[in-house]
């Protein structure tokens, strides 16, 4: 009875130790609790995972539509570019003239190359005579001889920087046309080494620079054309300038004289007498 009675002490003292040394998640398992913080937390979780699931949903439909679209971009022209849209260009002819007595021989080369414009200009044209000193004459007149001497230099320097710009334009074209020829078969060209995105921003800015130096070229072109609209403009402002100088000089100066004149002519009428 006793020895019964000291087991039964010691298997009570073993169970309430067993018991004492349980993780919470054993002692869950012999008695649930619920904890509304844990709970909220849970929930708070699944709704941060929904979202993220529906954010990377989205991502893969931006990168679908973007792949879709980088593949019709990188598509090219299911037809023959060169046969379709390939031009003919008529190169500049060279300058040609008949030369019988050799005089113009240089203003053909010069109009062809851009070289020694004035020595052949000179050449090609009479040469202008100097008036020496012009001490002799009124010094209103000697003004305007001598702007009028000075005026015709101008267009001799305005035919030079022409010419010396055509010929220039002429002597250049070739590799112009090489250039350009070039860039076109770029264009065209259906190897897709030529045609990635790199190297179509390359032909576009080839292009550009084509342009801009075929820009500038035309702008010479028109600045020579200018220079002699301008020297048009100022020969017909000088004739209209000289014809007001002299209805000016008319009304100044003709009647005096037309009073002298009248006045000598009336005083022989009246006494004129017959022998």
């Amino acid at each position: 009875m006793n020895k019964f009675r000291v087991t039964k002490q010691t298997l009570l003292i073993l169970v309430l130790m067993f018991a004492t040394a349980l993780p919470a998640s054993a002692q869950l398992f012999f008695s649930f609790v619920f904890d509304p913080t844990n709970y909220a937390n849970a929930v708070l979780r699944y709704e941060q995972l929904q979202q993220q699931f529906t954010q990377l949903v989205m991502t893969y439909q931006q990168i679908t539509a973007q792949y879709q679209l980088m593949t019709r971009q990188a598509q090219q022209l299911p037809r023959d570019l060169v046969g379709r849209y390939h031009t003919l260009s008529k190169p500049w002819q060279l300058f040609k003239a008949e030369h019988t007595y050799d005089t113009t021989t240089p203003w053909i080369e010069s109009a062809n190359t851009g070289e020694d414009t004035l020595s052949a200009y000179a050449k090609a044209t009479q040469k202008l005579l100097e008036y020496g000193s012009l001490s002799d004459l009124p010094s209103d007149q000697a003004s305007r001889t001598r702007t009028h001497y000075d005026r015709l230099q101008l267009p001799d320097a305005a035919i030079v920087h022409s010419l010396s710009a055509v010929g220039s334009l002429r002597n250049q074209e070739p590799s112009v046309e090489d250039s350009l020829r070039n860039l076109e078969e770029d264009a065209f060209d259906r190897d897709s080494s030529m045609n990635t995105q790199v190297g179509v921003l390359n032909k576009i800015n080839a292009a550009n620079v084509t342009s801009a130096r075929l820009a500038k070229d035309t702008n010479k072109l028109l600045v020579s054309l200018l220079e002699q609209q301008l020297l048009d403009a100022t020969d017909r402002r000088e004739a209209a300038v000289q014809a007001v100088d002299a209805h000016i000089a008319f009304l100044s100066d003709a009647p005096p004289l037309f009073a002298q004149t009248t006045a000598q002519t009336t005083e022989a009428l009246t006494t004129f007498r017959i022998p």
